[in-house]
């Protein structure tokens, strides 16, 4: 059976469907690997984020193991992924599309992406099908309720549900997680492309991809428009951001949800984590700190320690 993996959670896994090929997150298959973080490999970057290593490792082994009909579709929302692209590409002729997705969302980004969708389409033909078509993206145990008023996490790709299941174990409620792995993400992708009025429209496949995938690519003021909205669905109350290390767009995005979070007078925290997150001793400490610390912000709002003029000195006294 052909296999069509891919990296980032930015495609139109319908349009895969419909072409006939079977849609697998790589991410499913990194504990799969038996491979050691690559950090030390001449071809990675020892400065190149957790995520974008991993996937070297999971793609060379998928692809060195596989009949040559299994292949991988790498969309290039950052310079990272585009670089992974880049070198997996020479190392499997023939076997990785490299998709440009461009950062904005403007007409004339829809057009280009809707040309690359059109490429990728050619593509795809030209391959194999498979037995089932039918998409596999990321499998994460989303088995958090949502509870308003808790803690809204955000991060970049999640291959677990560790932080979330740790601000659980603390006793505090998470409010929602904003990730490109997470379910409100890839639910909308499942059919993009598979039926409805845009089945054979790339550019309105290429609209509504540019619609959903505002990641953290996207440091810009429509990022901020949708981080926003998402803090006021929730009814956040705190914002944990979980950044991989040495990824650039999650540094930028990091200071403009810190910015966001002190304009609607939230605490918030930012840590530097791997893929797949583990929560280690240091981890869970700085954790379990910021919420006791907004615990106790909590009780003493609800004291009325800080009524207005709880403290006014009173001279007739």
């Amino acid at each position: 059976m052909a296999n069509v993996y891919y990296t980032c959670n930015m495609v139109p896994l319908g349009l895969i469907q419909r072409m006939g090929h079977a849609a697998r997150w790589l991410g499913n298959y990194q504990s799969r690997t038996g491979l050691p973080v690559r950090r030390d490999a001449t071809s990675i970057h020892p400065m190149t984020c957790p995520c974008v290593t991993q996937f070297v490792a999971t793609a060379e082994m998928l692809l060195s193991d596989s009949p040559s009909e299994d292949c991988l579709i790498v969309p290039s929302g950052c310079d990272a992924m585009r670089r992974l692209g880049d070198l997996l590409a020479s190392l499997f002729p023939g076997r990785v599309f490299s998709l440009s997705f461009p950062r904005a969302a403007d007409e004339s980004a829809v057009m280009i992406l809707a040309a690359e969708l059109d490429r990728l389409q050619n593509w795809l033909r030209e391959r194999p099908a498979s037995d089932d078509p039918s998409p596999e993206p990321p499998r994460l145990d989303w088995d958090i309720e949502p509870q308003p008023g808790g803690v809204f996490v955000i991060a970049g790709p999640l291959g677990n549900m560790a932080l979330p299941r740790l601000i659980a174990e603390l006793g505090a409620g998470v409010a929602g997680v904003e990730s490109c792995t997470s379910r409100d993400r890839w639910e909308e992708l499942v059919s993009l492309g598979l039926e409805g009025p845009q089945r054979d429209d790339l550019q309105q496949i290429a609209r509504e991809l540019l619609r959903i995938g505002v990641c953290s690519r996207r440091s810009t003021p429509e990022r901020l428009r949708h981080l926003a909205a998402r803090l006021e669905q929730t009814q956040a109350s705190s914002v944990i951001y979980a950044r991989p290390s040495f990824c650039d767009p999650g540094a930028y995005d990091a200071v403009l949800a810190a910015e966001l979070a002190e304009q609607k007078g939230l605490r918030f925290m930012e840590i530097e984590v791997g893929f797949p997150l583990e929560v280690n001793g240091p981890l869970r400490t700085r954790v379990e700190a910021f919420l006791e610390a907004q615990l106790l912000d909590d009780d003493l709002l609800d004291d009325g320690l800080y009524d207005e003029g709880q403290y006014d000195d009173d001279s007739s006294d």
